[in-house]
């Protein structure tokens, strides 16, 4: 598995760029979102993003990729394709203007939600990193959260939802894979990515991401 390579850091627009990642269930959206109203408080212009998402085009493929599977198949490239799709209008329409504009972006998952979900289909990151780049889809946050809990705790997590979309509905086995990719994450790019322990209350995970959040802003701030 490779590097950013040649990928552009979120630190050279005005902005700043953060990505909150992590296996289904792990609480993603409601952390996104509490960073949000918390870094809003604190006087910052947030920009908050979903990927696939937010997009008159990412809505439209965020609805055929989550679909529950019932009579069709994605094959794995495919797949890879069509988030490629929507982070390609995503980073174009919405995410660099608003780091252009000097705010703070929070995205609800990014590239490394196509390494890890990608990757556990067994599609190289070199390659998905690749296209990204060629398609001008490889900026790299600042700072990337993830949010780490075990795939048992997950999936008790899930089972109490009405319905479970396309890539929830996947066997642990698959989610495993997806939970070893985040740590991989962690491990290959330090810089960046910060594990941060979702088996605890909301409240706490929220304290732990604004903490890293302010820490890392601080210095740009500053500057």
């Amino acid at each position: 598995m490779a590097g950013t390579g040649g990928a552009l850091a979120a630190d050279a627009l005005p902005g700043f760029f953060i990505s909150v990642e992590g296996v289904d269930g792990s609480g993603k959206t409601t952390q996104a979102g509490q960073l949000a109203e918390s870094l809003s408080r604190d006087g910052h212009q947030v920009q908050v993003v979903r990927d696939p998402g937010t997009t008159a085009l990412g809505e439209r493929l965020r609805a055929l990729l989550l679909e529950p599977a019932a009579d069709w198949a994605l094959e794995g490239w495919a797949e890879t394709a069509l988030f490629l799709a929507g982070r390609v209008q995503l980073t174009a329409e919405v995410v660099r203007p608003a780091l252009e504009s000097g705010a703070v972006v929070i995205s609800d998952r990014y590239i490394d939600s196509s390494l890890v979900y990608q990757g556990a289909r067994s599609i190289p990151w070199e390659a998905i990193l690749e296209l990204h780049r060629i398609c001008g889809a490889d900026l790299r946050p600042d700072l990337t959260l993830i949010l780490d809990l075990e795939i048992s705790a997950a999936r008790g997590r899930r089972e109490g939802r009405p319905s479970l979309d396309r890539l929830e509905s996947e066997p642990n086995t698959y989610h495993e894979k997806v939970r070893a990719g985040y740590l991989e994450v962690a491990r290959r790019f330090p810089e960046r990515a910060v594990l941060v322990s979702a088996d605890r209350s909301p409240d706490a995970v929220a304290r732990d991401c604004l903490e890293l959040a302010r820490a890392r802003l601080q210095p740009r701030r500053a500057v």
